[in-house]
């Protein structure tokens, strides 16, 4: 009899209010930089993790662009978290199936000791490297109490993943509120249902929530928050609260199509990258030009500048239900099969049915607040280096995109787009 597999992902990215600032560390009023401030300390993986760690960025992007393809509303997601739960899934593969996985996620030639290495090697460092900002990274084995899950499978997931292993009666009207009650203590309360039911007859399901809150290094002053115009990309226009920064010194990136600006969080260990399209330009075309390779390219072009940025108070929600169909056409859909080999996780013959992700972003004057749960040579390309201007003027009042991410080891968490407020 086959059984099925579902996997889920969770992400939340959230700007912390007044009310969930510390007592003792109120949110300043007037713009300023952040107090108790610590250094950020660089984080330094194995040379086999690093490796892994560029073939990780690069399925970031091509994922983002996969799903964007199908989404022309606004989009949040965490490749981090569907690569968290990818990885767990490839742990219970053999053959082909494994192949695929791996594959996809841009880590085959790579040993499966060294890709489980790799996630918890880069795991402990992420939510180590900056004790100002909350960063939680969940993940969880819910195995059905009628299946027998070999001790292999769960062990590596454990082991590696720091994986809460569970049993239950899938049966029961009990199991789905204790998987969505763990989904909402691990996102703060952010994602409070990842599923609405669950198949009896399912072997397990597998999810990754990560948590992500933040301040940014230099507050927007909210007194010079005002409503401004933002052109949507259906071109109708919208009012919107618009923060505002002037002449600050920032990392700032010209390219020919677009122009980028890094907005680091509390010890800039962590940055937003908010990438901006020129006037005329579409914020699709941009995401399908950029890869690995584009994405290195703009970084190493930044310098600094004096910016003077005006940005949108922006919130997603995102809820993505068919990513297997996405994954599928990005080259694993034996998974979704019944020629799927899953027998290093069970005897009992299975394949992946589902796999959904959940995510929330606010972004205000104070930083973020981020969740999510997931049940080339740049010369060569159309956007090439431009000189760096020692001014920059940059209002982002027209579709945009935004990338989160750790800055010494470049691990991408969050990327998402915004076209319409």
């Amino acid at each position: 009899m086959k059984k099925l597999i579902y996997l889920a992902t969770i992400l939340l990215a959230v700007s912390c209010s007044k009310s969930q600032q510390a007592s003792d560390n109120p949110k300043p009023e007037e713009q300023k930089p952040i107090l108790n401030y610590v250094p950020a300390k660089s984080i330094n993986l194995q040379a086999q993790s690093k490796q892994i760690l560029d073939k990780a960025n690069t399925f970031a992007f091509g994922f983002f662009k996969a799903v964007s393809r199908h989404k022309s509303e606004n989009l949040f997601i965490s490749p981090y978290s569907i690569s968290a739960a990818l990885g767990m899934l490839y742990n219970g593969a053999a053959g082909d199936t494994k192949s695929e996985i791996a594959d996809v996620l841009g880590m085959d030639g790579y040993e499966p000791s060294e890709i489980n290495q790799y996630y918890k090697e880069l795991t402990k460092a992420l939510v180590e490297v900056d004790p100002l900002t909350t960063l939680r990274i969940a993940n969880s084995v819910w195995a059905n109490k009628t299946i027998s899950l070999k001790s292999s499978f769960l062990d590596l997931n454990k082991n590696y993943f720091d994986a809460k292993v569970s049993t239950h009666d899938f049966s029961s009207p009990a199991t789905v509120p204790a998987i969505n009650n763990w989904c909402k203590e691990k996102t703060n309360g952010k994602i409070p249902e990842i599923i609405k039911e669950l198949d009896p007859s399912s072997m397990v399901l597998l999810t990754n929530a990560i948590y992500f809150s933040s301040l940014w290094t230099t507050n927007f002053d909210k007194a010079k928050t005002v409503n401004k115009p933002f052109t949507n990309g259906d071109n109708s226009t919208s009012s919107v609260a618009m923060m505002h920064q002037r002449k600050m010194d920032m990392m700032y990136s010209q390219m020919d199509r677009c122009g980028m600006v890094t907005l680091p969080y509390s010890n800039e260990a962590y940055t937003m990258n908010i990438i901006l399209p020129s006037l005329g330009e579409k914020v699709d075309d941009i995401i399908n030009e950029i890869d690995h390779s584009v994405w290195q390219t703009m970084l190493n072009h930044r310098s600094r500048s004096k910016v003077t940025l005006s940005m949108p108070r922006f919130r997603i929600e995102s809820n993505l239900d068919k990513l297997d169909e996405t994954l599928a056409e990005m080259g694993m859909p034996r998974t979704f099969t019944e020629n799927a080999d899953f027998s290093a996780m069970s005897d009992m013959r299975t394949y992946v049915s589902e796999v959904i992700q959940k995510s929330y972003i606010s972004v205000d004057e104070y930083g973020t607040e981020a969740a999510a749960a997931t049940l080339v040579n740049l010369y060569e390309t159309s956007i090439g280096p431009q000189p760096n201007p020692a001014e920059v003027i940059m209002e982002v009042n027209r579709p945009f995109i935004f990338v989160i991410s750790e800055r010494s080891s470049g691990a991408i968490l969050f990327i998402g787009k915004v076209t319409k407020l």
